[in-house]
């Protein structure tokens, strides 16, 4: 059965995907669960061992600073010395983080490879995560609950903890040193703020490395700053944000599954909310510039967003109320999903994940809203219609706006007279059947407008 599919080009993923054969998935779980345990295992000791062998080297270090000095005298400067010893701990600071970062790594997949195992053979806590917490292996019910990174103060962060506050003393201690051994060269800096500076730089180098390592598939050093700031001004953007992309790519697979042909949906998407969305970043900055005249009344006030602000938006963001900070973290963002995905995938995603109308997500939904059935190779006027229905929440007829978007899409060659008509006959029966709120008037105004 799952070699037929193959065959078929379909594409099962987590957590649709079974196994036919449960005796050899239950030995893959085995193997799979005895690895995790085995990692665990792995990391505690070397967590015990990081802590022993990062006191004795910053207590041979700092102690054997003077005596190295007092060898050397004449022949080599003591603030080299210090320089040296301070390589010496770099090097053992930053591969000690490495080894513990490989072996997080690995225990982070194993657990996500438990819990893909342990669904696929029909296995689900349901509501006894009340009692086994979802974010842990034992409870959780879909891979992604489990983080890279989980957090500062939980055990995965503790060799990290360990390494830099042992490597910051030593280095608080040899920047001392050299100061002692070269007063000279603090005739005009205060030897207060190089001592400081040099401690605080290390710490937070440490930080800054541990933190980039620890990325996730998607995650960037961009992402995590951004999520810094969305914190600092007070809106909230999603948890677990590899999660949602999950989720926004297995609607697209579901899309391509179900042989929906999205070409002409792309089109209309492209010419209708960014026209230059194959040239951008993610930022249109001539539609941000008008979008700006129109808040000082220069000019009508319009729609700046691009198609990538729309999707960073629909995912990502949870408050949409605060207008001017959701713009904010939309243009910072933008840079960010356009280096993590082609721009392909980003229409891929917006299609199948975005909003098409209220409470209605993704281009299956939209059609079986409107339509009560799924339409494998859309027209141009079915395609123009859903596009501009997106992010349509109070269900409205916007002739105006839907007359001058056709009218141009029909000089520029998208669409003709008889796509036109077709187009008017859909918004005619979706306001027959209540999709749509528009008044007679409206509609005869279209037609006028639509049908020669």
């Amino acid at each position: 059965m799952i070699e037929e599919d193959y065959k078929k080009g379909w594409r099962q993923h987590f957590p649709t995907y079974h196994f036919d054969d449960r005796d050899i998935a239950l030995e893959e779980y085995k193997v799979a669960a005895k690895n995790l345990e085995s990692e665990e295992r792995v990391f505690l000791n070397a967590s015990n061992v990081s802590l022993v062998s990062s006191a004795a080297l910053g207590s041979l270090l700092v102690g054997s600073s003077d005596r190295l000095a007092s060898v050397f005298e004449g022949v080599i400067p003591a603030y080299i010395i210090s320089i040296v010893l301070i390589s010496i701990i770099f090097g053992f600071s930053f591969v000690t983080l490495k080894y513990f970062v490989d072996r997080q790594r690995s225990i982070v997949f194993s657990g996500r490879k438990v819990i893909i195992l342990r669904r696929m053979l029909g296995l689900s806590y349901g509501r006894v995560q009340l009692l086994l917490p979802n974010w842990r292996v034992e409870g959780a019910d879909q891979p992604l609950a489990v983080r890279l990174f989980p957090g500062w103060f939980t055990y995965v962060a503790y060799p990290f903890w360990i390494v830099s506050i042992i490597s910051t003393s030593v280095v608080l201690f040899l920047s001392a040193y050299i100061v002692k051994q070269n007063p000279g060269f603090f005739e005009k800096t205060s030897p207060v703020i190089f001592i400081a500076s040099a401690t605080v730089v290390w710490f937070f180098s440490t930080v800054f490395v541990y933190r980039v390592s620890l990325l996730d598939i998607h995650e960037t050093s961009r992402l995590l700053f951004y999520r810094i700031v969305a914190k600092m001004i007070r809106l909230p953007l999603v948890e677990n944000f590899e999660y949602i992309i999950y989720r926004a790519k297995l609607s697209f697979y579901e899309t391509d599954r179900l042989g929906i042909d999205t070409a002409k949906l792309k089109k209309f998407l492209v010419f209708i909310e960014d026209k230059r969305f194959y040239t951008h970043v993610g930022i249109d900055y001539r539609a941000v510039l008008r979008g700006v005249l129109g808040i000082v009344k220069i000019k009508n006030r319009s729609g700046g967003s691009t198609i990538v602000q729309q999707l960073i938006r629909t995912l990502f963001i949870l408050d949409l109320q605060k207008t001017y900070r959701r713009k904010f973290l939309e243009l910072s963002l933008a840079p960010w999903i356009t280096s993590v995905f082609s721009k392909n995938t980003i229409l891929d995603m917006y299609i199948s994940a975005v909003r098409f109308e209220k409470k209605c997500f993704g281009v299956v939904e939209a059609m079986e809203h409107f339509w009560s059935k799924v339409e494998k190779n859309p027209t141009n006027a079915q395609a123009f219609f859903l596009i501009e229905r997106v992010s349509n929440v109070r269900s409205r007829l916007l002739v105006l706006k839907i007359i001058e978007t056709a009218r141009s899409a029909q000089r520029n060659g998208l669409m003709n007279e008889e796509d036109l008509k077709e187009l008017f006959f859909l918004y005619c029966q979706a306001v027959k059947r209540n999709k749509i709120i528009a008044s007679n008037e409206q509609v005869e105004y279209l037609r006028s407008a639509l049908v020669s």
